[in-house]
């Protein structure tokens, strides 16, 4: 049975969208309504008759209610009917009291994390501002806020957004966390970084170094890097560490199961950064938390961030982020969070990198042959560029950034270079809209630095699939540097709100 999430994303567009054209609760442009309109058709889908009620703040009477929750449909609830009613925005079901609505029970601990993202990508920001932009009652948010404002998580801080004439200004929330930090490592597969910073992302302290070949050495040294970082806070406790890793991670998230650029398997990333703090009372756990991720996946939290930033309308549309660097590795947002994969493929989704594109094509560090990353990566550029044989031979040292420059100059030869990756990474991004159904794709690394040149070839590739010539997609380009680290900060982070919402109470 299709949900509003499939509808939302065949469309391509946020779930919020959708319940806005079917419930007719806030205009939408005529070309987005028939998108949407042409998604149910297809779809066959039918509308929640008391997600309707909802939706337009309505209310059955109670002998209706019933046969609204077992609907027409007796059919068994899918996994994902399960999945949309544990994700719920709202948990509430509203009552009419004296003619007045009113909420009488609490969000769910996505809308309490989705809260907390969005104040720390806008603070300060009001409580009727979060409550636009997550689409939720302001009762619900001042229910959630005050358990945090108690605790000294949240404060009440200068004017959100000061007011033109008379009346006061709205009182903004903001993240007050002045004893603790948080560790951000990224493992490259050249360099690597470690960083100290505040929930807000202010970095404290920061140290890079070449990725050493041997796993226990590099570990070795990320280890001693926290370390310095820790005893030059030392009036600080560590609130979580995330750790970005080029490979796919086990369900736990502790291990990295296989770094082909690196030649690692099975390396304890988790076990080797354990660590404790000395003042347990100012934090959640005396055990730091150590969160070891997929470097896509890592990316696309940080990405999802950057672009929460910039939408001050709060709609939050899935998308797919493939970021291109030595390799290439995608991550999955659907519905603002990460998806990692379910049971025993938790942590492994992503690695599209590997997937085949040319038969029989050139041989892969990861065993294969044809790999997507060794056409479309910014580190496969120099053999296209040089030639097989002589970059074979070390005849050919160029950086990506180097055959970049000279495209700029107006080379022939290297914009042809650019363009055949544009080319190959369109191949790879049409299979991945074809075979996900999420048509919003954002791509960021290093690859970033010759958009230019590979924008056009990129995009004619697309089109030149079926699913290019059928559906609405769109291709942008994110980040070109700091995903790596960034992301990794965003693990840590979104760790230790996970583990605030975890351990909320509801407000008497």
């Amino acid at each position: 049975m299709p949900t509003v999430h499939d509808v939302a994303r065949l469309a391509g567009v946020s779930t919020a969208t959708v319940s806005h054209v079917i419930n007719k609760t806030k205009r939408v442009s005529p070309k987005t309504t028939q998108q949407v309109q042409i998604a149910i058709t297809q779809l066959n889908f039918v509308p929640n008759p008391l997600g309707r009620l909802l939706a337009l703040r309505k209310i059955a009477p109670p002998s209706l209610l019933p046969s609204l929750r077992t609907s027409t449909n007796h059919a068994r609830p899918t996994a994902s009917d399960e999945s949309t009613a544990q994700d719920r925005s709202l948990l509430t079901v509203l009552t009419q009291t004296d003619g007045r609505l009113r909420s009488i029970s609490g969000a769910s601990n996505e809308t309490t994390r989705a809260m907390l993202r969005m104040v720390r990508v806008a603070q300060p920001i009001s409580r009727a501002d979060l409550a636009r932009r997550l689409q939720v009652h302001r009762s619900t948010i001042t229910e959630m806020v005050k358990p945090l404002v108690a605790s000294g998580l949240l404060r009440e801080a200068a004017p959100a957004r000061p007011r033109e004439g008379a009346g006061r200004s709205s009182i903004g929330l903001s993240f007050r966390e002045e004893r603790s930090f948080f560790i951000g490592v990224n493992i490259g597969v050249r360099r690597s970084q470690v960083c100290a910073a505040l929930v807000d992302g202010e970095i404290l302290g920061e140290e890079s170094f070449d990725t050493p070949e041997d796993s226990k050495v590099a570990l070795a040294q990320v280890r001693a890097g926290v370390d310095r970082l820790r005893a030059s806070l030392s009036g600080r406790a560590i609130s979580a560490i995330g750790v970005s890793v080029p490979g796919p991670v086990n369900a736990a998230r502790t291990h990295l199961l296989f770094g082909p650029q690196l030649g690692w398997r099975d390396v304890a990333v988790a076990n080797a950064l354990r660590i404790e703090n000395p003042s347990p009372a100012q934090i959640l756990n005396r055990e730091v938390p150590v969160v070891v991720e997929n470097d896509a996946t890592a990316a696309a939290l940080y990405e999802r961030g950057r672009l929460l930033a910039r939408n001050s309308k709060g709609e939050f549309s899935d998308f797919v982020l493939v970021r291109v660097g030595t390799g290439i590795g995608v991550g999955l947002v659907l519905g603002g969070a990460v998806y990692r994969g379910t049971g025993a493929g938790r942590g492994l989704p992503g690695e599209f990198g590997h997937m085949t594109i040319v038969a029989g094509g050139k041989p892969c560090v990861c065993g294969n042959r044809g790999c997507w990353e060794r056409y479309a990566s910014a580190a496969s550029a120099a053999s296209l560029y040089a030639g097989e044989r002589l970059h074979a031979r070390g005849g050919s040292h160029l950086r990506f950034v180097d055959i970049v420059a000279k495209a700029e100059a107006g080379e022939t030869r290297a914009r042809v270079t650019l363009e055949r990756i544009g080319d190959y990474l369109g191949i790879g991004i049409g299979n991945i809209i074809s075979g996900l159904g999420i048509p919003r794709i954002v791509v960021s690394g290093r690859i970033v630095f010759g958009w230019r040149f590979i924008e056009d070839s990129l995009r004619d590739a697309v089109a030149r699939t079926m699913v290019g010539r059928l559906a609405t997609w769109s291709i942008e380009a994110g980040e070109p540097t700091g995903s790596g680290l960034g992301g990794a900060l965003e693990v840590a982070i979104e760790q230790h709100l996970t583990s605030i919402v975890t351990q909320l109470r509801p407000a008497e």
